[in-house]
């Protein structure tokens, strides 16, 4: 009886047992969760409505939250709000500005012309002068360069000749530390591409994003020399028309407009693609050829044609391990 009872246990644990020829099924790998689109919030404004302008450069200073519009030769600055605040430029003084480049100290680094030739002046927040702004030694390759851009990250000044692909890095004393010619760099790298520059922006680590409307692409410089290209010709979601203006926020994710599309796209630091938002047309969140970008504390802020002013959109990027968002202090004082 005990035999007969021990052969059925063994038949039903055997039956019960898996068969050791069916292997797991693998757990599915978990899909990426797509980045969200970027939200319309307002158009810049003043007290009376919407702040129109067209083709106006912007600049923002994420430490104090404020918004530098240039435009007919005026600085106008904006409030976390997206109110004007108040202005300064188109005088005798400071000429007619052009592009304004924040400083961590509050004060700013001003492009202007004057006399017929760009100059750079440092000011104060509210535009008092405080001096000029020289980068020499400049190299005699170099001979003629005038920077028709201007970029401050951390302790470097870029100054950039679009035209000509040209880049000249100073510290905040204007002494000239290197520089760089784009155009030849990417010629070496490929002999049929046809050069010209659009947007160009130089990240905290020391690389250099800049895009060429013409070869319909952008390049990434590394400051070991390496010369890495990316974007495509075409219409569709992340492929690149006549690709102008770019910067990037404080994750490393990059934004680039598209002037005929009428689109910003949103790369991240590893320069996949992961979202498009504007499109052209009437709408609050439409853009209608935007021409210039700034970025800072998960606010995006586009400038555009025909008197459509500034818009502003709101993010939430994903956050990479090891980097954090600089915080806005709030409204300056005084």
């Amino acid at each position: 009886m005990a035999h007969a009872f021990a052969a059925l246990l063994g038949v039903l644990l055997l039956a019960a047992a898996p068969l050791g020829s069916a292997p797991a099924r693998p757990t599915p790998a978990a899909k990426p969760a797509p980045v969200p689109e970027p939200q319309f919030l307002f158009d810049i404004a003043t007290s009376t409505g919407t702040s129109e302008s067209t083709w106006a450069t912007v600049s923002y200073d994420r430490k104090h939250d404020d918004l530098f519009v240039v435009t007919g030769g005026l600085v106008r600055v904006f409030n976390a709000a997206a109110m004007e605040s108040y202005s300064f430029g188109g005088d005798g003084d400071l000429g007619s500005a052009e592009r304004v480049a924040p400083l961590e100290s509050g004060d700013i680094l001003l492009l202007t012309s004057e006399g017929g030739r760009r100059t750079i002046v440092r000011c104060d927040f509210r535009g008092d002068r405080l001096g000029p702004f020289e980068a020499k030694p400049i190299p005699a390759e170099f001979a003629g360069f005038e920077a028709d851009r201007i970029q401050v990250q951390g302790d470097k000044v870029y100054l950039v000749q679009i035209g000509l692909m040209r880049v000249v890095v100073t510290d905040f004393l204007g002494q000239v530390e290197r520089a760089f010619d784009l155009a030849n760099l990417v010629r070496e790298k490929d002999p049929t591409i046809k050069t010209g520059m659009n947007g160009f922006w130089a990240d905290p680590d020391g690389n250099f994003v800049f895009t060429m409307p013409y070869a319909f692409t952008a390049f990434v410089l590394s400051p070991s020399g390496e010369l890495r290209q990316f974007g495509a010709r075409g219409s569709s979601p992340g492929k690149f028309n006549i690709v102008g203006s770019i910067t990037g926020d404080e994750l490393g994710n990059l934004f680039i407009l598209d002037r005929l599309r009428s689109v910003v796209m949103m790369f991240d630091r590893d320069l996949k693609f992961q979202v498009e938002f504007g499109y052209r047309g009437d709408g609050p969140s439409n853009l209608l050829a935007p021409y210039d970008v700034a970025v800072g504390n998960g606010k995006v802020f586009v400038s555009q044609a025909r008197d459509r002013g500034v818009k502003v959109f709101h993010y939430k990027p994903a956050a990479v391990p090891g980097t954090t968002a600089v915080p806005a202090t709030g409204a300056r004082g005084g």
